[in-house]
């Protein structure tokens, strides 16, 4: 069985995947988790993640801002406290739609999931 674990935000690796867009994984495979991933994502303004599905169950919980996300067609406006199940292969996009830094707290029901962009 893993061993609990405290894992401290300015540990991790913070990655610019996109322009704008800072992801910084806490809870993964190396930390000891054997069934979940989480981690923050972080938007400037005009940022986004396009339109894209994951092989796992996704959450999705808004910290700060305000953002837009669009699941299956349906667009939600978000703010802080919202959140979003996405199940696997429901094609998603986020976006910041605001006018301050949005940030999104996520978790994956796996520590090996996929991203596969959306043409």
């Amino acid at each position: 069985m893993p061993k609990a674990r405290f894992v401290p935000f300015d540990s991790v690796e913070h990655q610019e995947r996109r322009p704008g867009v800072i992801l910084s994984s806490l809870v993964d495979g190396s930390t000891g988790a054997t069934r979940i991933s989480s981690g923050v994502a972080e938007f400037a303004v005009g940022a986004s993640a396009p339109m894209h599905y994951h092989d796992a169950e996704e959450s999705v919980i808004v910290i700060e801002g305000e953002g837009l996300i669009v699941i299956d067609g349906q667009e939600h406006v978000v703010r802080p406290n919202d959140a979003a199940f996405i199940s696997p292969g429901a094609h998603h996009s986020i976006a910041n739609h605001g006018n301050q830094p949005f940030k999104i707290s996520w978790t994956y029901a796996s520590i090996n999931w996929t991203t596969t962009p959306v043409d």
